[in-house]
């Protein structure tokens, strides 16, 4: 590792406001629409289906994203990724770390406990957590988490190409994560799309923060 990024181009700034925007919009919808039809309806469908109809092939694949994407997946990533970074003296590049896996998880925690839905009670493949069910918080990591780990990776590999089969890989366990929650019945589908659209909008404004600060380090 090492480098120091060139600063983002105006396309790329005006790219991450969207992000931001339209992830904030729809956890903004869906945290108005979940207790109502179609959205309802939809949750307690997909649960019922789930919880009847599930193979059992299916759970077993949907165990290890979630994994990855729990507390503990989540955070060795992130003690991984850190070492190097300090390793790097990258600051920077670290506090972006921190601030995109602690921080997006400290909001999920505040709006489970502020929204307080109770998990799809319909029959799951593991136990239920204690914690509330909207948004989920590996859903937001999915997005939130790894897409900072493919953000810092793909600012050091050399290549194109890498860093395009790297944001594939990315984007599909980010995927994965989210719709294995859904398979294992531990949360509704409003539930992980809430989790995305934060997870996005999180990654996003963190992003424009490393840059503003970037440039005031600049500028010094």
């Amino acid at each position: 590792m090492g480098s120091d990024p060139a600063s983002l181009t105006p396309l790329a700034r005006r790219a991450l406001w969207a992000l931001l925007l339209g992830g904030l919009v729809g956890f903004i919808l869906l945290a108005l629409a979940y207790e109502h039809d179609p959205f309802a309806a939809i949750d307690r469908e997909t649960a019922e289906w789930v919880s009847a109809g599930m193979p059992t092939w299916a759970e077993s694949l949907a165990r290890p994203p979630s994994w990855i994407g729990g507390w503990i997946g989540i955070t060795a990533i992130g003690i991984a990724l850190g070492v190097a970074l300090v390793r790097e003296r990258a600051w920077l590049d670290l506090g972006f770390l921190l601030a995109t896996f602690a921080g997006s998880q400290i909001v999920v925690a505040l709006l489970k406990d502020w929204f307080d839905r109770p998990r799809p009670d319909f029959g799951s493949a593991v136990g239920l957590p204690s914690s509330a069910s909207f948004p989920s918080g590996h859903a937001t990591a999915g997005a939130a988490s790894l897409g900072a780990v493919a953000v810092l990776v793909a600012e050091r590999l050399p290549s194109q190409r890498a860093r395009l089969w790297l944001w594939a890989l990315v984007v599909t366990g980010g995927l994965a994560i989210g719709v294995s929650r859904v398979v294992l019945n531990v949360h509704y589908v409003s539930d992980v799309l809430a989790g995305w659209c934060l997870g996005v909008a999180w990654l996003a404004a963190c992003l424009l923060a490393r840059e503003g600060l970037r440039d005031r380090i600049h500028e010094v």
